[in-house]
């Protein structure tokens, strides 16, 4: 064999060797090690990586003894890193127990003595807990607690991460279903994963009068009534903010916004919409422009800012088509704003139909336009 050869064999060999070192372990490469979520599936083919943060904060029910218990989850990576080191823990104790077994059956002497039928059983038994044990070093399980009569009793509750690091959300909206409290209906994470078609913060499957804003006190249903609390000349049914005295043009509430800044509502609220239908014209864009930027700055100044947009039309068609219309009509506008930046936790829709005219009757295509509108308030409450 010539030197060139020999040079070429020796090359193919070390490549072979390498090889063989990366396929058994030896060396990963860090790219391989990431895992920001921690729940056991690398970031470079995880294709959900943020689970530690979309699970955080939020609450899930676990069963016991046929009573449901809120369980809320905190610091979700670390709670899955303390129970994957404690299970190493007791898989390297196991291991080290079966090994002083063994020595203790075959004896210290050179020649290993045979193991009889019991032995072998002990064995085999201590092998299929080992095996258990790293099995469960794959399963995603997060580790917590119940109190129940004064007792606290550990709960464990598998994930069922997926090979790309997905948890099991069945409705596709994003929400997994171990937090989500409308699994089977796409909604929103705001609402972790419901919806409130009638903009009163009061989710879907709790809100009693589901079509028909109302109040969180009242399950979701106004109150009934013509009373005023606080004097302001806007009834509480109609208030947001019934226990403070505000402006008729701010629903009830206290004005947070300078007369120039109101000039921008008050346009905003004048947006185009054609007869019968809920998509915004064009000529409608640069004004919800003004009015995404005036949101985003007063939400610098006020931690807890609220707009309310409620839709109303016309009096052309069926009663009940025009309720759908006027929702679907304030959602459009809550739909742009969020396009343009705006948290869409801060705003909350309804829809009126033509219950609440702004012109009437309507004695021309103008006053027909005037009652196709969205009107805007914007409260600190």
């Amino acid at each position: 064999m010539n030197f060139r050869a020999f040079l070429s064999v020796t090359l193919l060999g070390l490549s072979l060797l390498s090889f063989s070192s990366l396929a058994q372990g030896v060396y990963v490469s860090p790219t391989y090690k990431v895992d920001r979520d921690g729940d056991g599936v690398p970031d470079v083919r995880d294709q959900c990586p943020d689970t530690d943060k979309n699970l955080n904060g939020h609450e899930f029910t676990v069963a016991h003894e046929g009573q449901e218990y809120a369980v809320k989850i905190t610091d979700f990576k670390g709670t899955l890193e303390t129970h994957r080191r404690k299970l190493r823990v007791d898989l390297s104790r196991l291991r080290r127990k079966r090994k002083e077994m063994q020595e203790s059956f075959e004896g210290k002497g050179k020649k290993p003595q045979a193991l009889n039928d019991e032995q072998k059983k002990q064995l085999a038994d201590m092998d299929t807990l080992i095996e258990a044990k790293r099995g469960k070093l794959t399963d995603l399980v997060y580790v917590s607690s119940i109190t129940v009569n004064q007792e606290v009793i550990p709960v464990e509750i598998p994930l069922g991460v997926d090979e790309f690091g997905c948890l099991p959300d069945r409705d596709g909206d994003e929400v997994p279903d171990i937090v989500d409290k409308c699994p089977d209906e796409p909604g929103l994470r705001y609402y972790q994963g419901c919806n409130d078609r009638d903009g009163d913060q009061v989710i879907d499957p709790l809100d009693k009068c589901i079509d028909e804003p109302g109040l969180v006190k009242l399950q979701g249903c106004p109150e009934e009534g013509t009373g005023d609390r606080d004097k302001d000349g806007v009834i509480d049914r109609d208030d947001l903010c019934p226990d403070t005295f505000g402006s008729k043009r701010n629903k009830g509430c206290p004005e947070i916004v300078t007369s120039q800044e109101r000039g921008i509502l008050d346009r905003a609220s004048k947006v185009l919409f054609d007869s019968g239908k809920a998509s915004l014209r064009p000529e409608s864009y640069s004004i919800l422009n003004e009015l995404a930027s005036l949101i985003k700055s007063k939400a610098q100044q006020y931690k807890s800012l609220r707009v309310r947009l409620e839709g109303h039309t016309d009096t052309d068609g069926l009663d009940q088509s025009n309720l759908i219309l006027s929702r679907n009509r304030s959602r459009s506008v809550k739909n742009y704003l969020v396009s343009q930046g705006v948290d869409i936790s801060m705003i909350s829709t309804a829809g009126y139909g033509e219950g609440r005219l702004l012109i009437s009757p309507e004695r021309n295509p103008a006053d027909k336009q005037a009652n196709r509108r969205v009107e805007i308030a914007i409260t600190s409450q």
